[in-house]
């Protein structure tokens, strides 16, 4: 089978110069696939014309490679029941078959799609692709194979060291195969790692290197663009954005369209990057429908995330949320942590921007934890590169010295062929021949144990290299550790007694920076096991390491204080605390490029401690600032929430006054009523009282019994009409008073009437040209229910509040453009029980709620009135209410025609 170095171009110009149906154009066809310039319906016709050659042709093996790539590429195109029951198809016909490299082909398509949809099974398939090329000697399908591995490893798993690893077996294989176009592939992939290991220069090197081979030979269009996307990644990432612009631009040019979608995204992000916010819509948008198509499940957290961060910009938070909320769902499918990371901030700053900060807060949680899985995962692949690269160069370095000593060998042999040659024709230098063998096999002797010297140092240092990836393992599970409190004493504690156990820690502290006193603070040192006392310095303090360490953002590492301390201060200052050291380690405490304040190991030993120590202290101390970080988040936080909490109780409670100063004027009016009964009823009982006497002094006593019988009515009615009063009264103080949040059984009815009269009254006393018909219908059989009066009362009246103010805007506006059809303001209210649950309806016909804002009316703080008249918590609180009630509220409108709230409330 035929793997292919050939661009599109070439192939077609050979399939239309050979119409035959036969091998040559079979092979043609198949060589297609493999070249990514054509399009995936143009990749499936000339697989489904090569399998036809092949069965006309009994040509079994390439029948089995035409099945397979007509199931790829069928799937790729969407047209999943086919695609896929053309590769269970393959499968089968290859096991029967029996061929290695088939079955390895299969296998391989199989993981891809699998890679694509973000399944975990994946990698196992690619693994078990790779065996049987290995099995099959076919390294140039065994480079790719080994490429796609490490992209999974590197993109999808964040396993770095292991990703490095199959991009230099892909090499390899690539340099077996003599393949151009793969070495290409797998130097771009060192290139791309080196580029999220945030090398860019390292990385732009070896991108460079697929440069000036691509211009060597005919361009490969898809090969070429791939480049320029790694290109403007470096680019990007390094934030030298009109660069990778160029760059994603020259990609889209050379890109066949399976592809352009991706180039789009990444101009979205860099747009974004800049701010300009019309650019990132337009290629996020044009982006989006390419992605879907793609299949690759893991592009959806990416380019909703962009999305996400890009209406934030725009001060549209809802659609932030939305987006925000799809990318962290596609990214937790995937499993990319990246992406999880990214999306979780977006919607912790979107529900910040909306004020919803419990929301914000639980966002910020995962941000935080999904931050910190992602920089252990970065220091860990870091530790592991670090040390791999180390080993790896001194194996290269080895492998060349055995290289040169097998060269010496190879020469001496040649010389004792030559030797023996002479040997034939001349029997005179055979004595010389002997002693020059005797010597060789000395010499080769010598170089045997030298070389079984050198296996010797290999083991050793594999064993070494076995020891650092356990010190890597170990400070991952020292990072979580030390991440995991929220502490400051907590903090420093956990990682005293970590580095304790890698090194020896005589005296240890971490100093954290005030900045409101300009000093570091050391809450807690330990010398010998035993903490000190509390001390800060000056941070401006010449003379103290912790200050110059912090200040100018610079490792101080010493083995012997007395000899070394001029390289940084002139004269050592007496400890604030403890005894003075002889070797120590100040190193900063780094967050985001912020100084956050400084790590310190000491000991009272010379030379106590090697790169290896420094080494692992600098990963500690990576740690300890983002704990550190993440404790004053948490700290500021939680005092945020403290603060935000007593401003909702202050709203709610001006929320209070402000219905129970809309129903002033309302309770002074039917308060007016019983006081004028009872004032009136008071005077005519004076009167009577009078002509009672005068008729009791003429002995006229029936006459003065009528008299007192007339006041024993009226006082009856002068304490009806007063309890009428201390009724309304009582009302009052429990609308403005928080209430003892207890159930009572209360009328709903005579509630409900109550508030609406309230309301009306009210409203009318502000504004005497106010009018409303008022409709009510209640539904007697209800009974009491039990209820927080006072609550529900808030709720109905606030519901009845916003219905008077809808149907007065609505006929100040009839009056301002008077149309054909007089309008009627009518506030309308109705009680009705309907199996176990009671409905209380509030409507209006006023102008309804917009389609656009129906969703919002509930959330705090959001209001249509203007400026001043309104506070925006009203439904918002009616909403709490009735849900502690365990009832709902709902709306219906239609805007123009007026809106009608319900209220359902369960009798049980």
């Amino acid at each position: 089978t035929a793997q292919t170095e050939k661009t599109a171009e070439q192939l077609k110009k050979e399939l239309a110069a050979h119409p035959q149906q036969d091998t040559f154009r079979m092979n043609r066809l198949y060589e297609s696939a493999f070249a990514g310039d054509l399009t995936f319906e143009e990749r499936n016709e000339m697989a489904a014309e090569a399998l036809a050659i092949a069965r006309k042709t009994g040509y079994r093996l390439a029948e089995g490679f035409a099945l397979v790539n007509q199931g790829f590429y069928q799937l790729k195109l969407g047209n999943i029941k086919k695609g896929d029951s053309i590769l269970r198809y393959a499968e089968s016909f290859a096991k029967k078959l029996g061929d290695p490299e088939l079955i390895g082909y299969v296998i391989l398509r199989v993981g891809q799609i699998l890679m694509l949809s973000g399944d975990s099974k994946a990698l196992d398939y690619l693994k078990k692709a790779e065996q049987a090329f290995e099995k099959s000697g076919s390294y140039w399908l065994l480079a790719r194979c080994q490429n796609i591995i490490a992209y999974v490893n590197q993109n999808n798993l964040s396993n770095y060291p292991l990703a490095m690893e199959y991009i230099l077996k892909a090499i390899h294989s690539a340099e077996t195969a003599n393949s151009p176009s793969r070495l290409n592939d797998g130097w771009m992939g060192l290139g791309n790692l080196y580029s999220l290991l945030g090398d860019n220069n390292n990385a732009l090197v070896w991108l460079k290197k697929v440069e000036a081979e691509i211009n060597k030979g005919n361009r490969n269009n898809e090969t070429y663009s791939l480049l320029q996307i790694s290109l403007g990644e470096a680019y990007r990432l390094s934030g030298k954005y009109p660069e990778a612009i160029s760059a994603y631009k020259q990609a889209i040019k050379f890109s066949n369209p399976n592809n352009v979608a991706i180039n789009e995204s990444n101009l979205a992000d860099t747009y974004l990057r800049m701010d300009s916010l019309s650019l990132a819509f337009q290629y996020a948008f044009s982006s989006l429908p390419g992605l879907k198509q793609s299949g690759d499940i893991s592009s959806f957290g990416w380019i909703y995330e962009i999305l996400g961060r890009a209406y934030l910009k725009k001060a549209m938070p809802d659609s932030a949320i939305w987006y925000a909320h799809a990318g962290l769902d596609s990214s937790i499918k995937s499993g990319t942590i990246e992406y999880m990371r990214d999306n979780a901030e977006a919607l912790a700053n979107a529900y910040a921007f909306k004020k919803d900060f419990a929301k914000a807060y639980t966002f910020h949680l995962q941000y935080i934890n999904y931050r910190d899985s992602t920089l252990n995962t970065e220091i860990k692949n870091k530790t592991a590169l670090f040390q791999y690269n180390n080993d790896l160069g001194r194996k290269e370095v080895q492998i060349t010295q055995l290289n040169q000593e097998k060269k010496g060998q190879k020469n001496f042999l040649i010389s004792v062929f030559v030797v023996l040659g002479l040997i034939v024709v001349s029997a005179i230098g055979m004595l010389r021949n002997i002693r020059q063998k005797r010597k060789a096999n000395m010499l080769l002797q010598q170089q045997k144990e030298e070389i079984d010297g050198k296996a010797q140092e290999l083991s050793v240092q594999k064993e070494n290299l076995q020891q650092s990836y356990n010190n890597v393992e170990q400070l991952g599970e020292i990072g979580r550790k030390i991440t995991s409190s929220l502490s400051v004493e907590k903090i420093i504690s956990t990682v005293y007694d970590n580095v304790n156990t890698l090194m020896e820690a005589a005296i240890f502290g971490i100093g954290i920076y005030d900045d409101t006193l300009k000093r570091i603070d050391f809450p807690a040192t330990y010398e010998d096991g035993q903490a000190l006392p509390f001390y800060s310095t000056s941070a401006d303090d010449k003379s103290r390491f912790a200050a110059i360490c912090f200040r100018e953002g610079k490792e101080i590492v010493m083995g012997n204080l007395d000899e070394e301390h001029k390289l940084h201060i002139q004269e050592v200052a007496t400890p604030h605390e403890g005894k003075q050291p002889v070797s120590l380690i100040y190193l900063p405490l780094i967050v985001k490029e912020k100084i956050l304040g400084v790590i310190t190991v000491q000991s009272f030993q010379l030379n106590a401690y090697s790169d290896y120590h420094i080494f692992m202290l600098r990963a500690i101390a990576i740690y300890t600032a983002i704990a550190l970080e993440n404790a004053e988040s948490f700290n500021t936080l939680n005092q945020t929430v403290v603060r935000l909490k007593a401003t909702q109780a202050q709203l709610i409670q001006s929320e209070k006054m402000a219905s129970l100063g809309e129903l002033t004027a309302g309770i002074a009016h039917e308060i007016q009523n019983p006081l004028n009964f009872v004032n009136n009823f008071s005077e005519v009982n004076i009167e009577l009282i009078e002509e009672a006497g005068e008729e009791m002094d003429r002995g006229n006593i029936s006459e003065a019994k009528i008299i007192m019988k007339d006041i024993k009515e009226n006082e009856q009615k002068i304490n009806h009409h007063g309890k009428r009063a201390e009724a309304i009264v009582k009302g009052m103080l429990q609308h403005s008073s928080s209430g003892s949040g207890k159930t009572e059984p209360t009328d709903i009815n005579k509630l409900a009437d109550e508030y609406l009269r309230l309301a009306y009254h009210g409203l009318r006393a502000k504004d005497k040209l106010f009018n409303a018909t008022m409709k009510t219908d209640y539904d007697e059989t209800i009974g009491n229910i039990n209820i927080v009066p006072q609550d529900i009362g808030r709720v109905i009246l606030n519901l009845i509040i916003n219905a008077f103010y809808a149907v007065n805007e609505k006929n100040l506006s009839a009056v301002v453009t008077p149309t054909a059809v007089k309008y009627e303001p009518t506030v309308s209210i109705s009680t009705k029980k309907i199996n176990n649950k009671i409905e209380i309806s509030v409507a209006d016909n006023g102008n309804g709620i917009p389609s656009l804002i129906k969703d919002k009316i509930f959330q705090p703080f959001f209001t249509t009135k203007p400026t001043g008249q309104g506070t925006g918590l009203g439904l918002s609180m009616s909403y709490d209410i009735v849900k502690a009630h365990g009832g709902e509220l709902k709306v219906n409108t239609k805007e123009g025609d007026g809106a009608e709230f319900i209220i359902q409330l369960s009798i049980d």
